[in-house]
C-alpha cells in the first residue's frame, strides 16, 4: 500500500531515518523513541500498535460507501443537528488544540462530551479525591525519590515503559528501593525490590494503618498479617529520604483507594519529600492524551468529563453517571461524534447496545464494522502526520514530531470544518 503523497511508507522512514518522534499510545507520551525504532520494532506493544496505523490510506464513508471528504462532512453535519441527544468521546488519542474544537462543536449542538476515561466512571468523582494531592513529574521520581511504593497498580500492563524509563534509573541520592503493594510484584523480588500480596478491598485498610503510624496514633506494634505489612512499610518508609507513590485507577468505582492513599502521601509530605504518581491508564480510553482531554474540559465546563449538556455557563458533572459507558448502555444518546483512534471499550460497548445509534467517526483508523448509520471522516495519521501538543499525564506538555507527510488534511482541519459546515446549516435553519 502506498502512502497519500505516492511515495511508499518505507522510503518516508528512511527519509526520516533516526529523526526524534513521540509516541501518543499511552500517557508516558515517550519522545525518546526514532523513526529507525519503527521499522525495528520499539519493544513496546502500545508503541508498535501506536504506530501501526500510520501507514494507511483513510477514505471519508457514509453507509459504507466512499465519497469525497467534503460530502461526509456535509451529512456529518446535518445528522449531528437533527440528533435528539448526540454524544462527543473520543477525544485522547488526538492534540489539545482537536480537543478544544470539539469542546465548542459540543456546545454548539448541547452535546453531552466524556472522553471515555475510567476516572470520570468513578463515583466519587476525581476532583474529590484529589484535593490538596502531593505530586510530582515523572522526572522528579526518577532522579530523586530512593524508595518507590507500587500501590495496587501493574506499570507493565498499564505503562510498559515507566519503569524502565522511571524506576531503573539510578537516582542522584544513590540506590533506590522498590516495594510492590498487590496481587503480583512490579519487578521480581530481591533485596531491594519487596512484593506484599494485598488484595485490593485491603489497600484502603492498609493505608489508614499506615497513616495512623506516620501520625503516631498506634500507640503498639499492629498484628494479623496486614497489620504486620503496615509495620514493615513504616520501617521502610522510615529509612528512606524520598517517597514516590504510584497507583493507578482501580476496579473498585468508589474511589477509596485513591482517597486512602492520597491522605498518606499528605501526612507523609509533612515529615519528609513524599509525592504521588498516578498511572490512570490511558491506554484502556484509546490513546494517551486523558490528561489533555481532562484539563481542557475542566477550564472549558468546569470538569474533567461525564458531562451531560456542554455550556461554558455552567456545565453539570456527572461521574458514573453521564459517562460514555452509562449514557451508550441506557441508550439516552442517539447519534455519537468519536474523534480519533477508537477504544475496545467504545467497540464494545458498541457491539452490546440493542439500539442502533448514529456514529460520525473522525480517525485514521478503518471505519467501524457497522455500515448503516454511520460516517467516517478520513484524516492524515494521529501517529505520523500529526502536529500539536499532548498532555502528559503528570502535566508536562509533549509535542508531537510529525516525520511523513500527507494529502489528507489534519484531524484538527477535518473538525473544524465540521464546526463551520454545522455553523451555516445552524444560520440556515434559524433565518426566516
Amino acid at each position: 500500500m502506498k502512502s497519500s503523497n505516492n511515495t511508499t511508507p518505507d522510503a518516508l522512514l528512511d527519509e526520516a531515518h533516526g529523526k526524534p518522534i513521540v509516541c501518543g499510545g499511552c500517557e508516558l507520551l515517550c519522545e525518546d523513541l526514532t523513526t529507525q525504532s519503527i521499522q525495528s520494532g520499539t519493544g513496546c506493544a502500545l508503541a508498535d500498535n501506536w504506530f501501526a496505523h500510520g501507514q494507511l490510506r483513510p477514505e471519508s464513508v457514509i453507509d459504507g460507501k466512499n465519497v469525497p471528504l467534503t460530502e461526509a462532512i456535509d451529512m456529518a453535519a446535518q445528522r449531528l443537528l437533527s440528533s435528539r441527544r448526540p454524544l462527543i468521546t473520543g477525544l485522547v488519542s488526538t492534540t489539545v488544540d482537536t480537543i478544544q474544537i470539539a469542546c465548542t462543536l459540543a456546545e454548539r449542538i448541547h452535546a453531552a462530551i466524556d472522553a471515555n476515561a475510567s476516572e470520570t466512571s468513578i463515583l466519587t468523582a476525581p476532583t474529590a479525591i484529589r484535593v490538596g494531592d502531593v505530586t510530582a513529574d515523572f522526572e522528579e521520581l526518577r532522579d530523586r525519590a530512593d524508595l518507590a511504593i507500587f500501590w495496587g497498580c501493574d506499570p507493565i500492563a498499564d505503562s510498559p515503559r515507566f519503569i524502565e524509563r522511571f524506576i531503573q534509573p539510578v537516582p542522584h541520592n544513590g540506590v533506590r528501593r522498590t516495594i510492590s503493594i498487590g496481587p503480583t510484584p512490579a519487578l521480581p523480588p530481591s533485596s531491594h525490590n519487596l512484593h506484599f500480596s494485598v488484595a485490593e478491598n485491603q489497600l484502603v485498610s492498609l493505608a489508614r494503618m499506615v497513616q495512623a503510624q506516620v501520625e503516631q496514633k498506634a500507640t503498639s506494634r499492629l498484628s494479623g498479617a496486614l497489620g504486620n505489612i503496615a509495620d514493615q512499610l513504616k520501617k521502610s518508609i522510615d529509612a528512606a529520604h524520598c517517597i514516590g507513590f504510584i497507583s493507578t485507577t482501580t476496579t473498585e468505582q468508589t474511589g477509596l483507594v485513591s482517597w486512602s492513599l492520597s491522605h498518606l502521601t499528605r501526612s507523609l509530605a509533612h515529615q519528609k519529600p513524599s509525592f504521588e504518581i498516578r498511572l490512570n491508564s490511558g491506554t484502556a480510553a484509546g490513546g494517551g492524551n486523558c490528561a489533555g482531554a481532562s484539563t481542557v474540559c475542566t477550564w472549558r465546563f468546569g470538569s474533567p468529563g461525564a458531562i451531560p449538556h456542554a455550556s461554558s455557563a455552567g456545565s453539570e458533572f456527572l461521574p458514573a453517571e453521564a459517562d460514555t459507558q452509562r449514557l451508550i448502555e441506557r441508550n439516552e444518546v442517539d447519534c455519537m461524534l468519536i474523534i480519533g483512534r477508537i477504544s475496545s471499550r467504545i467497540k464494545d460497548l458498541l457491539t452490546r447496545s440493542p439500539k442502533p445509534k448514529t456514529v460520525i467517526h473522525v480517525s485514521d483508523t478503518f471505519p467501524l464494522s457497522q455500515q448503516k448509520n454511520s460516517i467516517r471522516l478520513g484524516c492524515a495519521s494521529l501517529s505520523h502526520s500529526t502536529e500539536g501538543g499532548m498532555l502528559r499525564s503528570d502535566g508536562r506538555l509533549i509535542s508531537l514530531q510529525p516525520f511523513a507527510t500527507s494529502q489528507q488534511p489534519s484531524i484538527q482541519k477535518v473538525l473544524n470544518d465540521l464546526l463551520d459546515q454545522v455553523a451555516v446549516k445552524t444560520r440556515r435553519r434559524s433565518t426566516p
